[in-house]
């Protein structure tokens, strides 16, 4: 028993000068200290993080930060430069990723946002680019702007309920798009999958929130053991992953089979492939490729753009100098007899800084997807290990006060020239904000459409004040953003009013038409 001893001591002690030798004689980059064995899982942050990322950079006077994680060694990067530098000028070997063990256990695995640097992944983004790009996206105006005006009208009945409306609009536009399914109201079940599912991507995806990260044979602890709060995640969340991806999906299969197939997005992918594909092994291993890529717009745009739309109504109800000037050119290029349409958001600049600063100040993902480099790099001196898994802090790099002045601050005039004009000098939020290098986000451009004209609508009609909540106290607002992944605002207005009486009657007639 006593040489047994003397070996689980001389196994620590080895383990904990082999962490430090490492980090000193590796030339790794700065970062926290580790703990012997279990490295720095007790220092990465579960709130908040990409303040904590931030901190660590300021600490330790770099941009570029080393966290010895056991099995997965990560770095977090705090400037553009850096992501620039790493993500974009060298993306042949930092586009892998590291799917988290939680994500897997959820059967998340099916989105290609988290798939490694392969074949399959390229066929994945092959055909979701096919959907997207900002060549095609125009052809989905129309159910965008009808489902903004839909909105107007929720909020002139029951503005109390303004953050369910946000999310039902955008779930409603991508739900009729990719599976040609209209919903009819809050209650609706792909609204509540959507939002579950949501909430497991978002929970599931901080690094350190769940040790079987890091331990992985604790997937095969029972979720009832006491303190497994992995499975019990797991638990809870898995069949609405799993809803996501194939009820609306394999409703629209059965239909086709029935000859009566809707007219979508997937109907589209599934015939598209019928035709090339056909009576050869290609043909189911595609059918699957659509399924995964329409399950994945079902969700990325329920939940994201969602976050973008609560962002927009916080800064207006905080600003409402900001707000009275965005609807002054509102008033100057749509005038008081109609709705805004999408030809009207090129003439408009301002409203154009308003959306770009939105993206700026609550950024939808804050720490980004994690890349993974596939072989062993060097930068600024630093070595970085293969396999490392690089963080971008997309927060603390869209609050920069270098870049942008008085970071907290919702401002859109600094995207503007002295003549009201964009000034491209100043760093688009959207080159930050979307991820970089070939995993860049590729459904960019039709968040951007719905974002836009939801703000040119909502500012046209509605007063946004903080209003009260249901014990009559003033809603609390701030630039604080909370959540994982993806984050969302803390608080959101729900003193939404008609500016006028005019302004009334125009999402009323528009409600009645829509009718």
């Amino acid at each position: 028993m006593p040489d047994f001893f003397l070996f689980v001591t001389a196994a620590v002690i080895l383990c904990a000068l082999a962490v430090r030798w490492r980090r000193t004689s590796a030339l790794l980059p700065p970062g926290p200290k580790p703990w012997p064995l279990i490295g720095n899982i007790l220092d990465m942050p579960t709130v908040r993080p990409w303040e904590t990322y931030r901190a660590w950079c300021k600490q330790y006077e770099s941009d570029v930060i080393y966290v010895n994680i056991p099995t997965q060694p990560t770095i977090i990067l705090g400037s553009v430069k850096a992501a620039i530098g790493l993500l974009e000028k060298r993306s042949e070997i930092y586009s892998g990723r590291s799917v988290p063990m939680m994500l897997e256990l959820m059967g998340w695995d099916f989105n290609f946002g988290f798939m490694t640097y392969t074949p399959r992944w390229r066929a994945h983004r092959r055909m979701f680019h096919q959907l997207f790009h900002s060549g095609v996206v125009e052809r989905y105006r129309p159910v965008q702007l009808s489902e903004a005006r839909k909105f107007l009208s929720w909020i002139l009945i029951s503005p109390e309920h303004t953050r369910k409306h946000v999310r039902l609009m955008l779930t409603s536009i991508i739900l009729e798009l990719a599976f040609g399914r209209k919903i009819t109201g809050l209650d609706d079940e792909y609204v509540h999958i959507a939002e579950v599912a949501g909430e497991a991507l978002n929970v599931s995806i901080i690094p350190g929130a769940f040790w079987v990260e890091y331990f992985p044979w604790l997937k095969y602890v029972p979720s009832w053991v006491p303190g497994n709060l992995s499975m019990k995640t797991v638990e809870r969340y898995k069949p609405y992953v799993a809803l996501t991806r194939n009820k609306a999906f394999d409703q629209v299969q059965a239909a086709m089979e029935e000859g009566n197939p809707p007219a979508c997005l997937a109907t589209e992918l599934l015939e598209e492939n019928r035709a090339k594909y056909a009576g050869t092994p290609a043909h189911a291993a595609f059918d699957e490729v659509a399924k995964n890529i329409i399950s994945v717009a079902y969700h990325v745009a329920a939940d994201t753009t969602t976050s973008s739309c609560e962002a927009f109504l916080v800064a207006m109800a905080m600003y409402p100098d900001i707000q009275r000037k965005a609807q002054a050119e509102l008033d100057r290029i749509v005038g008081p007899d109609r709705l805004p349409e999408f030809d009207d958001l090129p003439h408009m600049p301002y409203l154009r800084a308003v959306v770009m600063e939105t993206g700026r100040w609550m950024p939808v993902v804050p720490f980004g997807l994690p890349h993974r480099v596939i072989q062993e790099d060097t930068y600024n001196g630093y070595r970085i290990p293969e396999g490392t898994m690089i963080i971008p802090n997309a927060w603390s790099m869209l609050h920069d006060p270098e870049t942008y002045p008085e970071p907290e601050r919702f401002h859109p005039d600094r995207f503007l020239n002295a003549d009201g004009t964009i000034n491209t000098n100043v760093r688009d939020p959207a080159t930050i904000a979307f991820g970089f290098g070939r995993r860049i986000c590729p459904g960019r451009h039709f968040s951007d459409n719905a974002l836009s004209i939801f703000i040119a609508s909502v500012l046209h009609v509605f007063e946004i004040t903080p209003g009260f909540d249901k014990a009559g106290r003033p809603v609390k607002l701030s630039s604080e953003i909370v959540g994982g992944l993806v984050s969302t605002p803390e608080n959101v207005p729900c003193g939404l009013k008609p500016r006028s009486e005019q302004a009334a009657q125009l999402i009323r007639k528009d409600g009645a038409e829509s009718k």
